[in-house]
């Protein structure tokens, strides 16, 4: 059984705007040829900017979007283009969690009817109570009660009903589980948790985790490999302690600059960036960061760079990152002990995520009521 379990190769989606009375059509290509490759039992990160095609890229690997080109293998198997039968059986096996956990889930269905409908779409041979005792199950490991299955989702905080969403996309026993943001909408101290929650559930349920994020905190603690995406194409992935502490990509440096540090007596050197975001309709020629990047040189405009290898592991699509990596030997972020404060106890919150302890139902259900 090969390592690799999902795999997208010069994958595309081009939306077409407009196209009415007197107006033009545009192309927007919010995806435009990724090349992606997920390990059997990692969590994969794939972290940018808003905009930038993160979440269509997600909607594309679930296949809950058609792609314009490229291919999709799920096992070895290609899905892009599977319909009926096959693709519902593909989500069997493939789970997604969506960022928003209140416009996810039907408000006029309890919570066990929401956990217990894909247990009686997916798994029909087993009966009515066993079905209650999967859904009170599902509700446990997610750190709920099983008496909660006669709520509503409007009755949850917002941590709870991400759970709720959690213990529906593990309904079907998945193998590869998705998601979307799935902690940008929550407070910090309930992120800790469900960051905790998912990497636990990872190792406990044997699955493979795919993480959109924007938020460099949760990505630096929870995934094994990331992939940064800029204008629709990744432009730097590899190991995430090799990414964090030495990235060689300009825009990877302006992301993690981004992060809020403070070190007593010692300044810290930020990478700005300047001017807007380019268009998905209108994207530059060359290189799509050379409108924005501080190294940028005059070929960057004309050359389109290939995402080729920079170590054994990671791969950058850059021009002269050697070069740039040369001038700047110190790119990557703080060592912790150089944080502040309050930067090491945000730190600290997902930090807790490695530990992959067992949440326990009564504390997590009473830590967010």
């Amino acid at each position: 059984m090969s390592d690799t379990i999902l795999k997208a190769d010069g994958l595309k989606k081009h939306f077409h705007l407009g196209g009415g009375f007197m107006a033009e059509t545009k192309v927007v290509r919010a995806v435009d040829g990724v090349s992606i490759e997920v390990r059997r039992g990692e969590t994969f990160a794939i972290v940018g900017e808003s905009g930038c095609g993160k979440s269509t890229l997600a909607r594309l690997l679930m296949r809950l979007l058609e792609p314009t080109d490229g291919a999709i293998e799920f096992e070895e198997r290609d899905i892009a283009g599977i319909r009926g039968r096959d693709l519902r059986e593909l989500r069997r096996d493939m789970q997604f969690v969506f960022q928003d956990p209140f416009s996810s889930l039907n408000p006029r269905m309890s919570v066990g009817k929401l956990v217990g409908e894909p247990i009686e779409t997916h798994r029909p041979e087993l009966s009515r109570a066993q079905r209650r005792q999967e859904v009170a199950r599902l509700l446990n490991i997610v750190g709920l009660r099983p008496e909660h299955a006669d709520r509503y989702p409007h009755e949850f905080s917002g941590g709870q009903r991400q759970r709720i969403g959690i213990a529906r996309a593990l309904a079907s026993n998945p193998r590869l589980v998705i998601g979307d943001e799935p902690v940008s909408a929550l407070d910090v101290s309930v992120q800790a948790q469900v960051v905790n929650l998912l990497h636990d559930l990872k190792s406990k349920l044997d699955m493979t985790l795919v993480i959109i994020a924007h938020d460099l905190a949760v990505i630096r603690h929870m995934s094994d490999r990331v992939a940064v995406m800029y204008l629709g194409q990744v432009v730097e992935s590899g190991p995430t302690d090799e990414i964090f502490a030495n990235p060689r990509h300009p825009y990877t440096m302006a992301l993690l600059s981004a992060i809020p540090e403070a070190a007593h007596g010692r300044a810290r050197t930020r990478l700005a960036l300047s001017g807007e975001t380019p268009s998905p309709a209108a994207p530059p020629s060359g290189c799509r960061f050379h409108t924005r990047c501080p190294f940028a040189r005059e070929d960057c405009a004309t050359r389109i760079p290939e995402l080729g290898p920079a170590t054994t592991e990671s791969r950058v699509a850059c021009h002269y990152w050697q070069d740039i990596a040369a001038d700047r030997p110190a790119a990557g972020l703080t060592p912790a002990a150089g944080r502040s404060e309050g930067a090491q106890r945000r730190f600290a919150l997902y930090e807790a995520a490695t530990q992959a302890t067992t949440p326990n139902p009564k504390t997590a259900a009473n830590a967010e009521a």
